[in-house]
């Protein structure tokens, strides 16, 4: 037996109906263009335009007490600039040649940059260790956790899944019981409004014609 579902579920979890298995207007694309007309000239009334809501806030520029690393950070991710990537030509250690091979200071930088090659490399091999060691353990018990975190979010989706459906079935049942006579009250419904139009219309017309007497009289 096929689970039911309501067909305005099927078509989009936002909208909600408490006949939903009585009323299918909402599924013509007539009523559709005009539903989201109205979302649209609802949401052009909101106090400030959504891509306006921040504007009345002052400029907000931290100092980050004065560090300049932090500044320049800042400022990049708020103008949007990607992240450069990582620069591994410090890692690369070069030796002095040519008119720099006499100097001092070109030596140091060399002696520098080699000490910061070597802790490179030592951070490595110590995390190919760690990951040697401990590695496969960490990923067996992270995927153990995983799993029971799967299986219990799991669990709570079918017993949602199941409340729902039971309320589901419900409904289905109660409006399907009393179709007839909601489609009764719909079209009395709709006799009432053409009736109380063509009042209208009787009357602006009778009211009309008076006008028109009284000024000939």
């Amino acid at each position: 037996m096929a689970k039911p579902l309501c067909p305005l579920l099927a078509q989009s979890r936002a909208l909600i109906d408490s006949l939903g298995y009585f009323d299918t207007d909402y599924s013509q694309p007539e009523s559709q263009k005009k539903v989201l007309a109205q979302i649209v000239d609802e949401m052009a009334t909101f106090s400030p335009p959504q891509d306006e809501y921040l504007a009345y806030l002052p400029p907000y520029s931290p100092t980050f007490s004065g560090k300049s690393r932090l500044q320049s950070e800042f400022k990049r991710v708020a103008a949007r600039v990607p992240l450069d990537a990582i620069d591994f030509n410090r890692y690369q250690v070069k030796e002095p040649t040519g008119k720099h091979a006499q100097s001092l200071e070109a030596w140091m930088r060399a002696v520098e940059q080699l000490r910061v090659a070597v802790e490179n490399q030592s951070n490595r091999v110590i995390n190919l260790e760690l990951q040697q060691g401990y590695g496969t353990k960490l990923a067996e018990t992270r995927a153990t956790l995983l799993d029971g975190i799967n299986a219990q979010y799991g669990h709570a989706v079918k017993t949602a899944n199941a409340v729902s459906e039971k309320i589901n079935l419900a409904r289905q049942q109660e409006q399907t019981r009393n179709a007839a006579k909601l489609q009764t009250y719909q079209s009395r419904y709709y006799e009432l409004l053409d009736k109380n139009a063509a009042i209208k219309r009787a009357c602006a017309v009778e009211q009309g014609r008076l006008q028109k007497k009284s000024k000939t009289a």
